[in-house]
């Protein structure tokens, strides 16, 4: 019988015990700034983007913030330029562009960038915290 790695579905034999993420050197940065009064449709808009962004399997980092009462930003890591294209051509993008008009004062600015140095968590297969799960016979 197999035991099944958390939420991955493989055998834990497949999986290491950790792994390291690769240093992500591709970025963008976008500069998002609400509508007077469309604040709180903004601050959902990002959320509802997350389940978006987490089929992307090249976006290694996603966060969407708020800086002040109108300002919001978006900033994206990705392991190479391919995945930063693939999500500047994706769903969010698109939802993003769709919605510009009438969620922000001002055009989205979307920016790519280098990342200089990052620090992204390590994936831990120690199952410490988790029931494995068991292959049906």
């Amino acid at each position: 019988m197999d035991i099944l790695c958390c939420d991955h579905k493989l055998p834990c034999s497949v999986i290491p015990t950790t792994l390291e993420i690769p240093m992500t050197t591709y970025a963008l940065s976008v500069k998002l700034k609400a509508k007077p009064g469309k604040e709180n449709d903004v601050a959902e808009f990002l959320r509802q983007a997350q389940p978006l962004v987490k089929e992307e399997s090249g976006t290694a980092a996603w966060f969407a913030v708020k800086l002040g009462p109108q300002d919001f930003a978006i900033f994206d890591a990705f392991h190479d330029e391919a995945a930063r294209d693939a999500h500047l051509n994706g769903k969010v993008a698109a939802a993003l562009m769709a919605k510009a008009s009438e969620l922000f004062a001002e055009p989205p600015v979307i920016m790519k960038a280098d990342v200089l140095a990052s620090k992204l968590p390590v994936i831990d297969h120690t199952h410490a915290a988790a029931e494995p799960q068991k292959l049906a016979s």
